[in-house]
């Protein structure tokens, strides 16, 4: 599948080229993925329409990707259109109208990040631009996950609330982060019916995992207090603040801020660890166990000084306390 749309982007990408001489090849995206990645490349005057939802500061068509017909992008004239999601029926519709496309449809783990960045780059003949690109974000990431030191650590990632509760798998990208980085995912193992790594939960699942972090990637919750979730007060991580929200883009994408992405995951544990209460909580008690001690052992001793000499007064006969109290009596100069 790959090799057939880099040889499909490189055909492209000459046919527009032989056709338009000077012109850059015109493209279309209707995933905000793709134009982060074409932008990234340098590559942003090889579009002349992209998605709603894309961050671009250039005058540019944009177009609603979940309502937009292959109709409705025929008179555009582009050499491709990059589509993320079959949204209404939009490939079918792009192959009846006969136009080049290709879909990249969000990607399982770091390979396939990688792997549609070269994609891209073929397409918009940045090919050296993206293979540099690669080798930079593969030395970073492999960086940071060959230092990551997380054990026991669990963590409950959110990408859906308000329509049904929905996290991260194995076999999402996020969870292959969690897991290369050494986090213990509550949902690693849910299966989802469509395959795609995002499962359903329920409250009482995450409840009963009580993770040590919760990690919300979407912008659907407005109220960012989840203690007010019935029993969600007692989650461990409601309870010692460690929730923490992701940029929506952030966490909805899948280009070249993955190295951002991890980034900010990496660094969300690391400066939880080295800010751990239970780190300070851990000294204190230290410390007052030896404080403690040394108190327990002073007083031993001084008791065990005292008790006997009480020990002998308690004993002593009565010829002995009056030759005690006469003896006393000589050694502090009294007479008579």
């Amino acid at each position: 599948m790959k090799t057939k749309l880099i040889i499909l982007a490189l055909f492209v990408s000459m046919c527009s080229n032989q056709a338009q001489e000077k012109n850059e090849v015109k493209i279309i995206s209707l995933s905000t993925t793709h134009t982060e990645i074409i932008q990234s490349l340098g590559a942003e005057n090889t579009l002349i329409a992209v998605d709603a939802f894309s961050e671009v500061d250039f005058p540019v068509q944009r177009i609603d990707a979940y309502t937009v017909t292959a109709e409705e992008l025929a008179p555009l004239d582009a050499d491709m259109v990059i589509v993320a999601f079959d949204f209404n029926g939009i490939i079918e519709g792009l192959e009846a109208q006969e136009i080049n496309h290709i879909l990249l449809p969000p990607a399982r783990n770091l390979e396939d990040v990688y792997s549609q960045i070269q994609i891209i780059g073929e397409l918009v003949d940045k090919k050296t631009v993206a293979e540099t690109q690669i080798r930079d974000m593969k030395l970073a990431i492999n960086r940071i996950i060959s230092n990551s030191n997380y054990e026991n650590i669990t963590v409950y990632h959110e990408i859906g609330y308000s329509y049904g509760i929905y996290s991260v798998n194995a076999n999402s990208l996020i969870g292959e982060i969690y897991n290369s980085l050494g986090i213990i995912n509550i949902a690693n193992s849910e299966e989802d019916p469509f395959g795609s790594g995002y499962p359903a939960l329920t409250e009482e699942m995450v409840i009963e995992a009580n993770p040590d972090f919760i990690v919300v990637g979407h912008s659907d919750y407005l109220n960012k207090d989840l203690s007010i979730r019935d029993g969600w007060e007692n989650i461990n991580a409601v309870q010692s603040s460690n929730v923490y929200f992701l940029d929506d883009t952030l966490a909805s994408n899948w280009g070249t801020t993955t190295l951002e992405l991890v980034e900010t995951l990496s660094a969300t544990f690391e400066e939880s660890a080295e800010t751990n209460p239970y780190s300070d909580y851990l000294l204190l008690v230290s410390l007052l166990f030896l404080v403690i001690m040394l108190f327990v052992l002073t007083r031993d001793s001084t008791r065990a000084k005292a008790v006997s000499y009480t020990h002998l007064r308690a004993h002593e006969t009565p010829e002995h306390l009056v030759w005690r109290v006469r003896r006393e009596k000589k050694k502090g100069g009294g007479g008579g």
